[in-house]
């Protein structure tokens, strides 16, 4: 059995893609705090359980939804929140498609609508190795890998 990396990158845009968002995202609210909670949870738990971080699903109260929320950003779809990703000054973080909506693009057009609204430079991310779809889209984005660390 493979060792599972416990390595995370931080990763810096140095070629920015031309591509744009076909997508609009709209700020957080709280009528989405339940959908969010379950989503950010599905999205996080097989990594965090397969790098041994305990709590496996990350937020366990809604004390999670106290700080921070005015930086996330949502995409909705005929009422259903399908996404969502968080910008914080320079960093784009959480990015995020529930589990039933992945593989159909849509983490890659929250990415390029996050790209097109972050306002200050140099542009970051961080990410677990062991997330490689992932780093494969910020790859193809513009981004490199500036920075690695343990987990």
């Amino acid at each position: 059995m493979n060792e599972i990396s416990k390595l995370a990158h931080e990763m810096r845009l140095v070629n920015q893609v031309k591509a744009k968002s076909t997508f609009s995202l709209v700020p957080y609210t709280s009528e989405y705090q339940k959908e969010y909670k379950h989503m950010y949870n599905a999205c996080y738990h097989e990594m965090r359980e397969a790098l041994h971080i305990k709590p496996y699903d990350f937020i366990q109260d809604d004390s999670f939804f106290d700080n921070g929320m005015d930086s996330v950003y949502l995409l909705i779809k005929d009422g259903i929140l399908m996404g969502s990703v968080a910008l914080k000054e320079n960093e784009i973080d959480d990015l995020i498609v529930a589990p039933e909506y992945q593989g159909r693009g849509l983490g890659r057009e929250i990415f390029l609508w996050a790209l097109e609204h972050i306002s200050l430079e140099p542009i970051i991310l961080h990410v677990a190795d062991w997330n490689q779809r992932a780093i494969r889209l910020y790859k193809s984005c513009g981004f490199e890998i500036t920075n690695t660390f343990e987990i």
